[in-house]
């Protein structure tokens, strides 16, 4: 009798045992859930704000590089004539199947 109540005390401490590690683990499990989850969010949350920040950055890159090409490439009157153009008094232009036009290159 004392040998049968010793075995079933020392299984339920063993059952008793294993109850506690599985709800340590069971609690550990969810702590490290929640954390995991916790990050991902805040990971998810920098993400879109870079990227919403990186498109701002993009439209203001190309917005400064469309008014530098635009002040670079203006072509006034005045400008042309201090590169050395000139304007030209009797245009002649070639037309297409015109047999009367012929081209040649002379630097006079």
């Amino acid at each position: 009798m004392t040998d049968s109540i010793k075995h079933t005390t020392a299984v339920l401490l063993i059952n008793r045992k294993t109850h506690v590690m599985l709800v340590a683990l069971i609690l550990a499990a969810i702590i490290s859930y929640i954390y995991f989850a916790n990050t991902a969010v805040r990971t998810l949350t920098v993400l879109e704000k870079t990227k919403a920040q990186m498109q701002s950055l993009s439209m203001s890159v190309s917005e400064m590089e469309s008014k530098r090409l635009t002040l670079e490439n203006g072509l006034n009157t005045e400008k042309a004539l201090h590169l050395g153009f000139v304007e030209v008094s009797h245009p002649t232009f070639i037309m297409k199947g015109s047999k009367q036009t012929a081209l040649s290159l002379k630097t006079d």
